[in-house]
């Protein structure tokens, strides 16, 4: 945007991958991302839809918004090759925070909401969790989602997620990690476990 145009803000962070003539592997990454609208990310496809009485072919035009798929295919390769040398492709990318440069409400799904945002959604609907709880956003995400879904399973699943995640704020530190997670297993119920 030329200097002096408001949009959005993204705020994200990531890996990348990179790749040097001697080494290669994966680097975090932290960016702050511009864009006009979050129209700037709207996609458009095509679904067959089978045939009509005569035969022809039906189709349907679906249209959302994909911010995290554009950053990561499209958008980040551009701006990450052009401040790191060793990039090579983007293996990962996590929303932060979006936020409208120009005071417009954004009506963001779950999914795209900053952990500011997702508390007063939280506090609201008077929710049993704890956005202090969760050191990754997109677990916290996650759970908001379960809950609204299903509060029953929720909160009979609860115990067993706050024990994991006292857990793994014990590992990070008495390994001195400073807030890195250790990867994610899941379970053979599909729910994440350490």
């Amino acid at each position: 945007m030329a200097k002096g145009q408001q949009g959005i803000l993204i705020k994200c962070h990531g890996m990348y991958y990179y790749k040097t003539e001697t080494a290669k592997g994966t680097k975090p990454f932290d960016y702050e991302v511009r864009a006009p609208s979050l129209e700037f990310f709207r996609e458009t496809t095509t679904k067959y839809m089978g045939t009509d009485e005569k035969g022809r072919a039906k189709a349907e035009e679906r249209s959302f918004i994909n911010i995290r798929g554009q950053l990561k295919k499209r958008l980040l390769p551009l701006l990450l090759s052009r401040k790191f040398t060793d990039f090579a492709r983007v293996k990962y990318v996590t929303i932060d925070e979006i936020i409208s440069e120009t005071k417009e409400n954004l009506d963001l799904p779950i999914a795209l909401r900053s952990k500011k945002q997702l508390a007063v959604l939280i506090n609201e609907g008077r929710m049993p969790i704890d956005v202090e709880d969760y050191m990754d956003i997109d677990e916290l995400r996650t759970d908001i989602l379960e809950y609204q879904e299903d509060p029953e399973a929720f909160n009979r699943d609860k115990g067993r997620r706050d024990k994991r995640r006292g857990e793994e704020r014990s590992f990070i530190e008495m390994n001195n990690l400073n807030e890195t997670l250790p990867p994610v297993k899941k379970t053979s119920s599909g729910i994440a476990d350490m």
